[in-house]
């Protein structure tokens, strides 16, 4: 007979963070395709919040670092779909700017994207050095809020991928 079993409150915790990542998810889905007033757009930007979680789990999994609670809560969705949410939207300016003039579609995307490429890359790289302070955290304060770190820059690299390859090949689809 198990002495202490706290089976009950790990299934709990954990189908509660699985349904506050899903309500975040569809939060941000939601409010994606009211600004950016299309829902394949919405969708395309909103594809990159768990292809992100994905990579920074795979991430974390190589460098045996545990994910815990604070981790999981910390990602902020709205900072993971900055990169694809400017992509889009610059991908649709150039191809709304050639309306009613003969283009092809790859060449129109392939000169939007390379127009913002360089700005999302800075602009994910600033919001990663914005974490690079907790590296220097040492006791329990470091040991606790490292993690936290890890899986957030982890998640913003994947981001950043995802941002600059995936939004360009379904906006061509």
């Amino acid at each position: 007979k198990p002495f202490y079993d706290r089976s009950d409150l790990i299934h709990l915790t954990t189908r509660t963070v699985e349904d506050n990542l899903i309500r975040g998810i569809v939060l941000v889905l939601v409010v994606l395709i009211f600004f950016l007033f299309d829902l394949r757009s919405g969708l395309i930007v909103a594809a990159t919040i768990p292809l992100a979680l994905l990579f920074a789990f795979i991430c974390l999994d190589i460098r045996h670092i545990p994910a815990n609670l604070l981790s999981i809560g910390a990602i902020d969705f709205g900072i993971l779909v900055d990169g694809a949410v400017v992509m889009v939207e610059n991908i649709h300016r150039n191809l709304a700017r050639r309306h009613g003039t003969p283009y092809r579609i790859h060449d129109v995307i392939v000169e939007a994207a390379s127009e913002v490429d360089r700005p999302i890359v800075y602009a994910v790289a600033i919001i990663m050095a914005g974490f690079l302070p907790i590296y220097g955290l040492s006791g329990p304060s470091g040991r606790l809020f490292r993690p936290m770190a890890d899986t957030i820059i982890f998640a913003l690299i994947g981001s950043l991928i995802l941002a600059l390859s995936v939004p360009p090949v379904l906006c061509a689809i």
